[in-house]
């Protein structure tokens, strides 16, 4: 049976992301594993590069265990979100402790990929980012993103209607209230959720 493992870069649990990051990887019909980036215990990469003689790392926390079960997967779907104009700080730091896979063995390559993405605003940056890192840096056979709306956190910090900042006076002009219509919710993306079962399906077809 073939094994799929969907990793959520996103530290709210049931959000938007993991929603369609779940269903994505329901789609696919397939032996999977569904794992909480938020839930490991993992440090930074410190780039000693004594990954490069063992295809392990020195650390002793969650990854190298982590990273035995990715070379055994035959799909691996990365997901994260926009911050700062970069994808967040925990699926980058994930991502850099993928390192040991890439010495001498090459131990992705050849695997299939794919990406979830939300996004309150434009998510082709990180679109093109995911695509760039399976392809060039993992060698898997990437099958594309799904792309979804997500909900700006100014809408719920509380200041959302004043604060100097406020993505949302940004968006909307000042002056405006937050409304119920403001926030996506994925089970109400009806395109969305089409979308993320095609992605899971086309997953599910190159593997058989």
């Amino acid at each position: 049976m073939k094994k799929v493992i969907a990793f959520s870069g996103s530290p709210i649990k049931g959000g938007n992301l993991e929603k369609g990051l779940q269903l994505v990887f329901d789609s696919t019909g397939l032996s999977t594993r569904f794992i909480r980036l938020a839930d490991l215990n993992m440090k930074v990469c410190i780039a000693c590069k004594k990954c490069a003689v063992t295809n392990r790392c020195v650390f002793n926390d969650d990854i190298n265990p982590l990273l035995e079960e990715i070379e055994q997967a035959d799909a691996l779907i990365f997901s994260g979100f926009p911050s700062y104009g970069a994808i967040n700080a925990l699926t980058k730091i994930f991502i850099e402790r993928l390192w040991p896979l890439r010495h001498r063995k090459f131990s992705t390559k050849g695997k299939v990929s794919a990406s979830v993405i939300t996004s309150a605003g434009q998510p082709k940056e990180l679109c093109d980012y995911f695509e760039h890192y399976c392809t060039d840096y993992l060698g898997t056979n990437y099958q594309g993103s799904l792309a979804i709306v997500g909900t700006l956190p100014c809408l719920s910090c509380g200041y959302g209607e004043s604060c100097q900042v406020s993505g949302f006076i940004g968006m909307h002009g000042e002056g405006k209230a937050i409304e119920e219509e403001h926030f996506n919710n994925f089970e109400d993306n009806i395109e969305g959720q089409k979308e993320a079962k095609q992605l899971g399906e086309k997953i599910a077809q190159v593997l058989l």
